[in-house]
């Protein structure tokens, strides 16, 4: 419970550098009096600034400021919840905001945003609008629970009942969920990057090994080729050096320097020969042209003549004989060492198709050899698919691992879901609120009659009215007068109070009333209020009314009475 203990303020909107205090737990009733415009309700806003960081009347915070002082606003409220005594400092100009709980000074390093949410969540355990529902009902910026909206509605009554952690839960709930849920899209693209991954590698490792099967079927297939080559290439050698044995044994049984030594000697023969037919017919043609020697001058006789010229003729006839038959025998030699030479033509040319032949066999050979050995190294060297192959197991690893997280996410998403469901308007809080609607309602009937409004007025769980009596069939709230709205209004504040109170939730010992006695109920009404207040409330609730009847006979039915006046500007509490 919330014992309001007191109130000080100074230099908010009429008041001035003179602080004011307000005691809020001596009297029963207290009452707050003055003309229109003297400045009473000051002591709402200032208490809902001090709490709430905003004014009761909506005033804008920058004109809450005293307009002729303009500066030095400062507000303080003290009370007790619990064993803790609490003071809540707040001003502007200077700024202040402090809190301190049992006189020591609260940490306030952290923004002013989480500051006034630790201030309600953890100490007042009440937010702005459930603290005007339970502690402020005034006819100025007051919106009455049955003018609020469904959620407006449902955020007061689960504060009442202390079930707001249940909504704070749902929020949580709900950005955890979607946290996860943004974890498992973010999750579920990470697993098909990775698959992807391991797809390309499992391409890369399925290349790898059919580049190197392949490789060594190329090979296989080339030292297959090569030995084919070989073999005919080994076949064409054998012939190729059997013809040149063969044309060697011709060329030896031939003799060449025997045929050539022949020709030689032949050739000096018919030389020889040539020379002596040649001096022949020069004799002879001698002995034919002339009858006298030319040397000595004698003359030569005829039958020397004639034997010279038979001589020479008969040896010239010998010597061509002999010529010719030479000149035979040459060309036969001749025609043998062209033979030979045809020979060395072909040997020359078996040659080199061997020579030839065994290139193509030292390729072949050289090509194979190669290709076994590279065989080998494919067959024996693994390493780069040993490799790539573990590459892959660790990429389906994480693929795994991340799939296995993703179970455990849609699982836990799965347990949000039905915590969501749980958490929801219509789930335990709803059972909650079931619950205590009897109690609700029975409070509400209760206080209608205690002012004078005896009809059969309750709430659901959607917290939307049903109204029956013999006078008010099918009404809303907003069938009623005025003044019937007020009693209702009241009735759902002091039946807060009282929920509240059962709760020990946000129960306090403060309730003020402004201007609700001068707004719309009437004398039977007013009478029945008062006697409420005075008399049918527990002990320790104070209530302030502020109102700006200036009766005497009205204020002698309060506790206490605070009158206050407006002078040179300035508001007085007197």
């Amino acid at each position: 419970m919330i014992v309001f203990k007191k109130l000080t303020f100074a230099n908010i909107l009429s008041v001035g550098n003179q602080p004011v205090s307000i005691d809020l737990d001596t009297f029963k009733t207290t009452l707050v009096h003055g003309t229109n415009g003297s400045g009473k309700s000051t002591i709402l806003d200032a208490l809902c600034y001090a709490l709430f960081g905003k004014s009761f009347r909506g005033v804008n915070l920058g004109q809450l400021l005293n307009t002729q002082n303009k500066k030095g606003l400062l507000v303080e409220c003290e009370f007790i919840i619990g064993k803790n005594s609490y003071l809540v400092r707040r001003g502007m100009k200077p700024k202040v905001f402090e809190i301190y709980k049992n006189t020591e000074l609260l940490d306030n390093t952290a923004a002013d945003k989480d500051h006034q949410a630790h201030l309600e969540n953890n100490i007042l355990k009440l937010s702005y609008k459930s603290f005007t529902q339970i502690v402020i009902l005034g006819s100025s910026n007051f919106v009455p629970f049955m003018q609020l909206n469904s959620a407006g509605r449902r955020e007061c009554v689960e504060d009442f009942l202390d079930i707001k952690v249940f909504s704070t839960m749902s929020i949580m709930a709900k950005e955890r969920l979607r946290g996860l849920k943004e974890q498992l899209r973010a999750l579920e693209s990470d697993i098909d990057a990775h698959e992807f991954k391991v797809q390309v590698q499992e391409d890369k490792v399925k290349d790898i090994t059919q580049r190197d099967d392949k490789e060594v079927e190329e090979l296989q297939s080339k030292i297959k080729e090569l030995t084919q080559q070989l073999v005919k290439a080994e076949k064409n050698l054998g012939e190729s050096l059997e013809r040149e044995e063969f044309i060697v044994k011709e060329m030896n049984s031939l003799g060449e320097d025997k045929l050539k030594e022949k020709a030689k000697q032949l050739n000096i023969v018919i030389t020889k020969m040539n020379t002596q037919i040649e001096r022949l017919q020069k004799n002879k043609v001698f002995y034919e042209d002339n009858t006298s020697c030319h040397t000595c001058g004698q003359d030569i006789a005829e039958d020397v003549r004639d034997q010279h010229i038979t001589e020479a003729n008969d040896k010239l006839v010998e010597l061509d004989a002999a010529s010719i038959k030479a000149v035979e025998m040459l060309i036969k030699e001749q025609s043998s060492l062209g033979l030979v030479e045809d020979h060395k033509k072909r040997l020359t040319q078996y040659k080199q198709e061997s020579y030839e032949v065994q290139t193509d066999i030292k390729y072949c050979n050289k090509g194979i050899l190669e290709a076994e050995k590279k065989i080998r190294s494919i067959q024996s060297d693994t390493t780069s698919l040993d490799k790539e192959e573990g590459i892959l197991l660790e990429m389906q690893r994480e693929v795994y691992e991340l799939k296995d997280k993703k179970r455990q996410l849609v699982e836990d998403i799965s347990n949000h879901d039905i915590v969501n469901g749980l958490l929801k308007d219509s789930g335990i809080k709803t059972h909650i609120v079931r619950k205590y609607l009897p109690a609700m309602n029975k409070a509400i009937r209760y206080y209608l009659s205690e002012l004078d409004l005896p009809l059969h007025f309750q709430l659901d769980s959607e917290f939307n009215e049903q109204v029956s009596s013999p006078l008010h069939q099918d009404f809303s709230y907003q069938s009623f007068s005025e003044g019937q709205k007020g009693r209702i209004d009241l009735s759902l504040m002091f039946t807060w109070r009282e929920i509240g109170r059962l709760k020990n939730s946000v129960s306090t010992n403060i309730l003020f009333l402004d201007e609700v006695f001068s707004s719309s109920l009437d004398e039977v009404g007013k009478d029945c209020l008062l006697t409420l207040l005075r008399y049918k409330l527990p002990d320790n609730q104070r209530v302030v009314v502020v109102d700006h009847n200036l009766s005497e006979s009205f204020k002698d039915k309060f506790d206490n009475a605070v009158e206050v006046t407006r002078t040179s500007g300035f508001s007085r509490y007197n």
